[in-house]
This record gives C-alpha cells, structure tokens and sequence, in this order.
C-alpha cells in the first residue's frame, strides 16, 4: 500500500515538470510566433524605439516622428537655426525597407533580445519638397549674402622693425557654399538627424592659401634675408643706418615670387647719401687768424666725394647678401675730417687781402709768410676757394706764354696754380700784387717755401679767401 501512493507521487511530479516545459514551450512559440510579425525587445530604427511593433506600429510612429521633426544647422560663430520638417513638407516613405528589416530578424532567438539593443539604419525613410527646402534655406539668417564674411587668404604682413615679415594666418569666414549645405542637408532630412554641422561637413567656403603654404613660407623667408641687411655708414662720429625699414620699400616680388632689390632704389639711395654727407663744392666756413674773424669760402676742389657707382654696386651686393656690417662709403676723394670743417685742424690759410698764409699741423702753427700772388691788373688774380695740394716736387721749371721760371720748390693746389719760391723777388706782401704780381700763384720767400714743402703732404687742405680791412695786417698766432 504505501509502495503504490510513493509510485503515484512520482508520476504526479512528472506530469507537472511535463505540463511546466509544454506551458514554457508554447510560450516560447507563441512569442517567437508573435515576433514573425513584430519587432524583437531592443529594435531602434533610425532613432525611433520600434520594440514589440508590427509594421503598421512602426509606420505609424513613423509618421508621428515625421510630423514634428526638426533638424539644427550648427554654423559658425556659435549660431544655431531651426528648420521645421513640416515647412517642406516632410513625409514618411515606406518602400519595403521596413518589410525587408522584419524578415531578416530570427524571431525564434527572441529572449536574447532582452539584453541587448539592435539598432537598424534605413538610407531612405522620408521624402520632401526640394523646392519648399531650398526656400526655407535661403531664408535662414545665415544665408544672408550680406552677413557673410568671404575667407581670407594667408598673408604677408607690413615689415615690422621688431619682426621683419611674418605670415598673417588665413580667416576662414562665413561664406557658405550653398551647394554643398544643400547636398548634406538633403541627406541629414532623408535620414531623419536631428542636427548637421556646416563645419564638419565642409560646406564654408574655404581660403585659397593657407599659414601652412609652402610657396609663402619660402617667399617671407627670402623678404627676411634681405630686410634682415644692416648697414651702418660711418662718418667720423656721425652714422647713416640702413635697414630693413628702408630696404623693405626696395624689394620687388615677380609673378615665380622670386624676391629681388630694386637697384634703382639703391642708387637713389646712395644719390642721398653723396647730396648729404659730400662737402665737395661745399662753402666752407673758416674763423680766420685775423682777430677769430669768420670768412665763408666757396668754389674749390676739396671735399670728400663718394664714388657713386663703386658705392650703389658695393650696397646692392650687401643687400642682396643679407649682411650686417659697419663701414665707410667707397670715395673719389676724401678730405681731413668730417663734418663742416672738413679741412681739420691741419691746412693753409691763404688771406690775399692781407698777402699772408699760415701753416697749421694738428693745430699748430708751422710757418707764416707773407707772399706774391697773381696780378690784379693784368687779370691774373689767385682764385679763391677750397683745395686740396696735388702733390709736391722739387726743382721744377714753371712754363708759360712769355716766361719759363725755375723753382726749387713746387706745390700745385688749383690747375697750374701753386706755392713756390721766387728768388727772383726782393720783397713779398704789401700790394705788389695789385700791379706786380704773379701769372696767379702763390711767390714765396725761398726759407718759406722750403718750410712749407718740408712738412706740408699731398691732399693737405689750401683755404684761398679775401678778407676787406686786413691789408697789411698780421695775423694773431
């Protein structure tokens, strides 16, 4: 007896586990069945939640989700617009994709889904007015032609003392290429996105040379090689500094960017120099030895003169070398000292008036004499002016019309014009010279002429003036 009730209550339980799996069985069926016309748990298309929905389910959220769907245009500057799917008339199209996604489902691997989210992508959903979409687009602010600001190309910067040339990096702007917002636009609706970027999808108008230009780099490179020169001129004390202020306004860049110096310029430049700091042919002005009584002597040959030609070829060289250098301007002809008084402190000072010169060295007086010039009367007379002794010789033979007169000591300053002794005088200063005068040198006593040619040098300074109210005066050394 109890054998048969413990039998019993075996057979019970396993009739009840048998009843359990076939209930878990046709529930298992029953949903994979279910899920053959619906969604699996997890099913996001395009965005949208379809878990558990059939196909009219699907559509129908579709349509909702259509009806108020709008998109953000991210722009530049931070500005957001707005574009409302209903103002183009956006609508769900349904063309089997959906049918297509729910046959490609295993709905008998349901429970799984539970776990796990599938999301499906369908290129094309909707469908909408082009016309109606390119007239809300055009009337976005940001389409404004007006507001819009064009890119910028990169550029060369105005020379900078402190930075020479830089590169002036591109401006990106605002201008947008209509064309291609509308392209990705197209697709962004089509595909139901909530917002595009016109910065990620490249649809501003972009420069057409950039900071990272390799033909700019190299052009500011060869502009800083020239404008980056130096040169310092040196004049006595004083200095004329050439730099990449002026030479900047110099360079010329052809159409292959090749950089150049303008060699017009340079000579201009060196034309400037000479007009300034030249004093050939310059007045000069003398505080006499007659009671510090100035005199102002113009004409005359003596000065420093810069050789133009030599300088402009010398500067374009350096120039175009990129150098940094100090030094003097190549000269035809140079004098004692810079400055107004280029003659210095070693010169003769020749007073006609008085008849009477004075030899300084470094200051000092060396010899004075009295002496013969040319003959008023007869047209001869000295010139005056500025000059510079050509050179010194002794025992010369002085030609002209009418006369040959050996000297023992010669010293040419103006043409045929010199110092030298004249043995064959008995008596020098006074007025001799007004009726008994030379063909238009300087007669000297033959001590004073062999003093001067002792210590006086070629290029020595020979100041020739006249000065009313010193006849017969002498001077105060």
């Amino acid at each position: 007896m109890k054998r048969t009730k413990k039998a019993g209550s075996e057979w019970l339980g396993v009739w009840i586990a048998s009843g359990i799996l076939l209930i878990l069985l046709l529930i298992y069926l029953g949903t994979a069945l279910f899920y053959c016309t619906h969604f699996l748990p997890g099913t996001v298309i395009n965005g949208i939640s379809v878990s558990g929905d059939n196909i009219k389910d699907v559509k129908w959220k579709m349509i909702q989700e259509t009806e108020k769907y709008e998109i953000k245009i991210k722009a530049r500057e931070d500005k957001e617009e707005i574009l409302a799917g209903v103002d183009f008339g956006v609508m769900p199209i349904f063309d089997g994709s959906l049918e297509e996604e729910l046959r490609k489902q295993n709905c008998f691997a349901w429970p799984n889904a539970f776990f796990r989210e599938s999301p499906i992508k369908i290129e094309t959903i909707v469908e909408f007015s082009e016309q109606r979409l390119e007239k809300k687009v055009d009337e976005l602010e940001i389409m404004d032609e007006d507001k819009m600001v064009k890119p910028k190309n990169a550029r060369i910067s105005e020379f900078s003392k402190k930075d020479l040339y830089t590169i002036i990096p591109e401006e990106q702007g605002t201008k947008i290429r209509r064309k291609k917002f509308l392209k990705c636009l197209r697709r962004a609706i089509t595909n139901l996105q909530d917002s595009i970027s016109l910065e990620e999808e490249d649809c501003y108008k972009k420069p057409k040379v950039t900071a990272q230009s390799k033909e700019l780099k190299k052009l500011v490179k060869n502009l800083n090689h020239y404008a980056g020169a130096k040169i310092t001129y040196q004049f006595g004390k004083e200095e004329e500094v050439l730099d990449g202020e002026q030479i900047s306004q110099w360079l010329l860049v052809d159409e292959q960017k090749n950089v150049s110096v303008s060699e017009e310029q340079i000579a201009a430049y060196v034309d400037r120099l000479a007009d300034k700091w030249d004093t050939l042919g310059k007045a000069k002005k003398l505080k006499t030895s007659y009671g510090g009584r100035k005199v102002k002597i113009e004409g005359g040959d003596y000065g420093w003169k810069i050789d133009r030609e030599k300088e402009k070829e010398i500067l374009t060289g350096l120039v175009r070398d990129g150098q940094t250098t100090t030094r003097e301007p190549e000269y035809e002809q140079t004098a004692n000292s810079h400055g107004k008084k280029d003659y210095g402190n070693t010169y003769v000072e020749v007073n006609l008036t008085a008849q009477h010169l004075i030899y300084y060295k470094d200051g000092e007086v060396v010899m004075d004499s009295d002496f013969v010039s040319g003959d008023v009367a007869k047209g001869r007379e000295t010139p005056t002016g500025a000059f510079g002794l050509y050179y010194k010789e002794r025992n010369r033979t002085l030609r002209g019309q009418g006369y040959a007169s050996p000297v023992s000591f010669w010293m040419p300053f103006n043409g045929g014009v010199g110092f030298h002794d004249a043995k064959w005088r008995g008596s020098f200063g006074g007025d001799y010279y007004k009726w008994r005068g030379s063909h238009g040198c300087i007669n000297l006593p033959y001590s004073a002429a062999k003093t001067l040619y002792e210590n006086i040098e070629a290029g020595c300074a020979v100041l020739v003036y006249t000065l009313p109210g010193t006849e017969g005066e002498m001077p105060q050394i």
